[in-house]
């Protein structure tokens, strides 16, 4: 009987009509996008356990906000709030260009110096774990690959990378409901970009990233 149960993820899209979107520059039509974990019986859904994902997409170019309400694309904050907990984390802090300068070429938007100081007091008292997990449901693919990208970004720019940073990055990537083999995908992509021209402040580069 136990095989004839489990769970199943079903998701759908509801026409929004048109709406601006920044990152084309212009109103085009939108959808939301919601994807429902149910408990099955006999592959027959029968309840919902969970909400995997609750987002608003463009039907261009695929990006992904919170509600119709909010101007700037999902993925923004997160990768400002990663982009700060990383570098803040190993010692940057001081090196506000740095950190305004992974944050706005991985989302595309400007960093303000007064976001990073918000954001850092925001940490002191809030779980950077938490926050992105609480995020991942109002983020697709691509939005949650910008935030790998900017978790791997940012600890290459600033330490050779050992087992326990590496760990940190599949950490984040466990948080956003991503495999390793997406996490292992996006670190590719940085590579791929040229670490998006960023210089490290390290001298020399690790093996290991």
């Amino acid at each position: 009987m136990l095989f004839l149960m489990g769970e199943s993820v079903r998701k759908k899209f509801d026409p929004l009509g048109e709406r601006q979107c920044v990152v084309c520059n212009r109103e085009q039509s939108f959808v939301q996008v919601s994807e429902v974990n149910y408990f099955t019986l006999f592959a027959i859904p029968l309840f919902p356990i969970s909400t995997v994902a609750d987002y608003c997409q463009c039907e261009v170019c695929q990006t992904a906000y919170p509600d119709e309400d909010q101007p700037l694309p999902s993925h923004v904050e997160m990768v400002r709030i990663v982009a700060t907990y990383i570098l803040t984390g190993y010692g940057m802090a001081n090196h506000v260009r740095i950190i305004q300068e992974v944050g706005s070429k991985i989302s595309g938007f400007d960093f303000p110096t007064a976001e990073i100081e918000a954001i850092s007091r925001r940490l002191e008292t809030e779980d950077a774990m938490g926050l992105i997990g609480e995020a991942s449901s109002s983020m697709n693919e691509p939005g949650k690959l910008k935030i790998m990208e900017a978790a791997f970004l940012s600890t290459h720019v600033c330490c050779e990378i050992q087992y326990e940073d590496r760990l940190r990055i599949n950490l984040i990537g466990n948080a956003l409901g991503v495999s390793i083999q997406f996490v292992e995908y996006a670190i590719q992509e940085v590579r791929r970009k040229k670490y998006y021209g960023v210089h490290r402040l390290l001298p020399t580069q690790s093996t290991m990233d």
